[in-house]
């Protein structure tokens, strides 16, 4: 048994047989009733067009736990490589080593679980589309906000030079009457003097 998506036990339901799930992802990618595969073998080859490794199961008899789709999809990506989508009637799990697990949880959203085939496309889709890079969106915040705090502090210490340099002419004239007055005392003291 392996282990599951966070360290934990995977629980494989003993209605799922992975031998004969694994065999088939083996043959061709697909393990699903004979209605959906060749829908499903499109979308496989549509991805191996795109550059990626996409195997897909799916389900016919619903798990109790919405997690064991996803364990069942991390043993059996842990066996056959690339991407695992496993889509039952009531949930769908997956593991991937292209995708993050983010995206994947994301590409889960809103599957039309009732057309398994359209699912997985929906999914897929999901998984290729262009996906925001978080990580540089906080760089880039991080360094606007580094930016901004820089300038903000240039300006205030510019701010503060031009007031200095406008206060000091403004206390140079009564410099100039203390010294005029003070010139009129050493011209009074001669006139006395006199």
């Amino acid at each position: 048994m392996s282990p599951g998506p966070q360290g934990y036990p995977a629980i494989i339901p003993a209605n799922v047989d992975m031998t004969a799930l694994r065999q088939e992802l083996l043959a061709d990618h697909v393990a699903a009733p004979a209605d959906q595969e060749p829908a499903l073998r499109a979308l496989v080859a549509r991805a191996e067009s795109d550059g990626h490794d996409l195997n897909v199961v799916v389900l016919t008899v619903p798990q109790p736990n919405f997690t064991y789709y996803r364990d069942i999809a991390t043993q059996l990506q842990s066996e056959v490589g690339g991407t695992v989508l496993v889509i039952g009637p009531n949930s769908v799990g997956s593991s991937s080593a292209d995708f993050s697990r983010v995206v994947q949880e994301q590409a889960m959203d809103d599957l039309t679980l009732q057309n398994p085939s359209v699912a997985a496309t929906q999914m897929y889709d999901e998984l290729t589309s262009p996906q925001i890079d978080w990580t540089l969106v906080t760089l880039l915040l991080v360094v606007v906000t580094i930016i901004g705090a820089v300038l903000a502090r240039v300006r205030t210490v510019r701010a503060r030079r031009r007031r200095g340099e406008v206060a000091q002419p403004a206390a140079q004239p009564p410099r100039a009457a203390e010294s005029t007055s003070g010139d009129d005392v050493v011209s009074a003291t001669e006139s006395s003097a006199r």
